[in-house]
């Protein structure tokens, strides 16, 4: 799963995911569960959502918990950043390099 340890963060990981699930020889699973810190979960299940639509998988935990007030602002750029993804193949990371770079290094992809 080498391909899945490129995101260097919540958008780039779960879009990692999202291809990764698109290319197995095996059938989706029926069932994912988020897994992360409790404040990082609301937005992590929510993006997985918008990532995942239309492929049948349930993304757990189902309600997602409420996003924190610090969240709100990430939950939105993320949203965005998926949903350019879903239709150009691109989390638009490229507009600003000098920010994917310091992240990048940071988690040593």
């Amino acid at each position: 799963m080498p391909q899945l340890l490129r995101g260097y963060d919540t958008v780039t990981q779960i879009t990692a995911l999202a291809n990764w699930l698109q290319h197995r020889q095996a059938p989706a699973p029926q069932r994912l569960w988020i897994a992360t810190d409790p404040d990082h979960t609301a937005r992590a299940t929510l993006l997985a959502r918008i990532a995942l639509a239309g492929r049948g998988i349930q993304i757990q935990p189902d309600p997602p918990p409420t996003p924190s007030p610090s969240e709100h602002r990430k939950l939105l750029r993320d949203s965005l950043r998926l949903t350019l993804w879903r239709f150009t193949g691109s989390t638009g990371a490229w507009l600003v390099p000098k920010i994917v770079a310091r992240k990048r290094a940071g988690c040593g992809v």
